[in-house]
């Protein structure tokens, strides 16, 4: 088993190597990586379980972009975190937006990514058996689609009630479906998550049902990152 670290925060890496020596790895089957291409180049010769990405490294170069998303579509087996690196966002949760794709906040709760990097790993903890994660994609209905992007291009609730020729508090309550189901309060956050998805993969599922996340949430990550 291996895993990869893509992310030029020293204390970034300190925190995932002690993460992932916890659930079982040894030191050498852990490396940190410099960029998005010598990530492409070592997974030629290994197949990691798991690996960790900074957006960073890809989201101003849409070179890197491109690359990334390639080996996501050819490494469908391989867990994909992205780390979230914009500031004052006020994000700390997780939002699954394919099978093998997870972005996340690096304030993330400490037992929640265990949790995460434990069920790639096919680990578990007797401790934490009761405790299920929701990993299933983010999925949003044909008007909550219609509504997150007329939302994203500046129109505000009133806009898009006539446009959709619909109640203004039934655009309220899509909204507050999208916000339930990126977790997040915050749209600026929400923005930043669809934007990540649209670089990562096709975008978001539309269209598909799916089941309400459990609201119990563990203790915070506070392994210190940078």
């Amino acid at each position: 088993m291996s895993s990869m670290i893509v992310d030029r925060c020293y204390y970034t890496q300190l925190a995932l190597h002690s993460l992932l020596q916890l659930n079982g790895q040894q030191q050498k089957d852990i490396l940190s990586l410099k960029d998005i291409d010598e990530l492409h180049a070592t997974c030629h010769s290994l197949t990691p379980e798991i690996i960790f990405v900074n957006e960073d490294c890809f989201t101003s170069d849409a070179q890197s972009g491109h690359t990334l998303r390639d080996m996501i579509d050819a490494h469908p087996g391989t867990l994909f975190f992205v780390f979230i690196s914009k500031e004052n966002l006020n994000y700390q949760s997780y939002v699954p937006i394919r099978k093998n794709i997870i972005i996340l906040s690096k304030s993330i709760r400490t037992t929640t990514i265990y949790q995460l990097i434990a069920r790639n790993l096919l680990l578990s903890r007797p401790a934490e058996a009761e405790q299920l994660l929701d990993l299933t994609p983010v999925s949003l209905s044909r008007t909550e689609s219609s509504i997150l992007k007329m939302w994203m291009s500046g129109l505000n609730t009133e806009n898009i009630s006539q446009h959709l020729n619909i109640k203004q508090k039934t655009v309220a309550s899509h909204k507050g479906n999208i916000k339930r189901k990126v977790k997040t309060q915050n749209k600026q956050a929400i923005y930043h998550v669809v934007k990540l998805t649209d670089i990562l993969t096709t975008g978001m599922f539309v269209g598909r049902n799916r089941p309400l996340r459990p609201s119990g949430e563990p203790d915070e990550f506070n392994i210190p990152f940078g």
